[in-house]
């Protein structure tokens, strides 16, 4: 019992190395992006840039969960 509490845990962490910490500088890279996009007044980055940038992000995310729901399927 204590071993699968001490598991439950330790797959709750954050691993800042990863996806997860990916996923954090990606949202300041992206507010920054943003704000200087709207300081200048500049329709490309809001207009463009954002908005595909933030679509190819979520393709590779999308990818990489794919990939783990296959390799989990496939250790059964």
């Amino acid at each position: 019992m204590a071993k699968l509490v001490s598991k439950v845990k330790k797959d709750l962490e954050i691993k800042w190395i990863g996806i997860d910490g990916f996923l954090v500088l990606l949202y300041f890279l992206i507010t920054a992006f943003i704000f200087y996009g709207i300081a200048t007044k500049n329709d490309f980055i809001i207009g463009k840039l954002i908005p595909y940038g933030v679509m190819f992000v979520v393709t590779i995310i999308f990818c990489d969960y794919l990939k783990q729901v296959y390799k989990m399927i496939k250790n059964r």
